[in-house]
């Protein structure tokens, strides 16, 4: 009995050792007939059934691992991490800004921690890892210095408040086009550097990427004093308002009799807030401001045009 025993504790060291080597990253089959051999005493021959036997013994655990010329690699681990969707985009924007830095050592060891991190994904945080849509930087690399110098310029309109012209290409047509407008702040949205600006014509808060700027010429007259605001008041209805999540920039309002949420929305960007309630169709009523409602009704119009 002692000697079974013995031998049932030596094979439980050695698939546990078998599951430290692969949490590394990798093994060559070399490399584990060695620890193989180490731990059982075993001869060659012997280490190959017993190679087969571990990996049958993972997989009964749900413990994926696939080898690829000769190499062995751990695709699932027993330690399961649940990450929310916003954790994934926040870990897409790191991954993508990683791609622009030049090979190094401290490169190398990031693009391994977000190996080992995929690695641990439990079930659902897989699923939503496959839907998430690859993030737009627009070829923002924070290596640059032309960028880095554009961002000081902006932060520097912001805190002087001087009303300005600026030169852009609209992304709708891709046309240069000049907006007067006042400075607000910078900000980074989903992977892009903007200038948020307050748009006379039409009295809007936009948020336009520094990669679309052509030019901004400083005005010598001063912005208001008082903090530029946009404010849009929308209600969602029906199965949306039960789940319905409230952005940084939102408050609720009211919540009415039959559940329908009325939520008011503070310097959003318009065609992105656009865009985001066209998504919501019948579930979303835009209540104020109207020229934001016009905006809704023309989109709405162009869209349907094209099913004509």
């Amino acid at each position: 009995m002692d000697k079974f025993a013995g031998k049932y504790n030596n094979s439980c060291v050695a698939l546990f050792e078998f599951l430290k080597l692969l949490s590394s990253g990798s093994a060559d089959h070399k490399s584990v007939i060695k620890l193989l051999n180490e731990h059982l005493d075993s001869e060659l021959s012997s280490a190959h059934v017993t190679l087969h036997k571990y990996l049958n013994t993972l997989k009964i655990f749900g413990i994926q691992v696939k080898k690829d010329n000769n190499r062995f690699y751990l695709l699932n681990s027993p330690y399961k991490i649940d990450l929310t969707a916003e954790d994934l985009e926040a870990a897409a924007i790191l991954r993508k800004y990683l791609n622009e830095l030049p090979d190094s050592k401290d490169k190398a060891q990031a693009e391994q921690f977000f190996k080992d991190l995929e690695i641990r994904y439990n079930e659902n945080t897989r699923k939503l890892s496959e839907l998430t849509k690859p993030v737009e930087t627009e070829g923002l690399s924070f290596c640059t210095a032309e960028l880095s110098e554009q961002i000081k310029q902006c932060e520097k309109y912001c805190e002087d408040k001087y009303q300005l012209n600026i030169t852009y290409i609209n992304k709708k047509n891709a046309e240069e086009k000049l907006m007067f407008c006042s400075p607000v702040e910078t900000i980074c949205r989903k992977g892009k550097i903007c200038l948020c600006v307050y748009k006379h014509s039409g009295s809007q808060i936009m948020e336009i990427p520094l990669s679309r700027i052509k030019s901004i010429d400083r005005l010598p007259v001063p912005a208001a004093n008082n903090p530029l605001t946009t404010t849009v008041i929308f209600k969602i209805k029906g199965r949306l308002a039960k789940n319905y999540r409230l952005r940084e920039w939102e408050i609720l309002k009211e919540i009415e009799p039959d559940g329908s949420l009325v939520i008011k929305n503070t310097n959003e960007d318009f065609d992105i807030l656009l865009r985001r309630l066209m998504r919501y169709g019948p579930c979303c009523v835009v209540s104020s401001p109207k020229i934001l409602r016009e905006m809704m009704k023309e989109l709405i119009d162009e869209t349907l045009a094209h099913y004509k």
